[in-house]
């Protein structure tokens, strides 16, 4: 899916926020649930496209013989998204939640370009 088919998914999501009635039933959490899933898959999508560009770079990283890990970038990173956090998530939840991506990105582009395993 391109940049662009997900930015417009996105602007969908943001767009169109169900009704906080002011005495809500249980049927009212089924429109938030779907808005939910949705935003759920928006995330899988980028977080896939996160690891594709990961791992062009780790293809780069090994051409030029250059480390996987390089930790002035992953602090650039958290700095990066932790100075766009507006909330409600705390800087503390963000963090942790960017530094699992990035391990598991760091984690896929070491079994790619570094593991000295067969069918690599």
């Amino acid at each position: 899916m391109s940049l662009e088919c997900l930015q417009h998914a996105l602007d969908r999501v943001q767009n169109h926020r169900p009704e906080l009635p002011e005495s809500p039933t249980e049927a009212d959490m089924i429109p938030w649930r779907q808005r939910i899933d949705a935003i759920d898959l928006v995330i899988l999508r980028l977080l896939n496209e996160r690891a594709r560009c990961a791992n062009y770079i780790g293809y780069i990283k090994k051409k030029l013989g250059l480390p996987i890990y390089v930790p002035e970038r992953e602090e650039e990173v958290l700095r990066n998204v932790l100075t766009a956090n507006e909330g409600p998530l705390s800087n503390d939840a963000v963090r942790r939640l960017f530094e699992r991506i990035i391990d598991e990105t760091r984690s896929l582009e070491r079994q790619k370009y570094q593991d000295p395993t067969p069918n690599s």
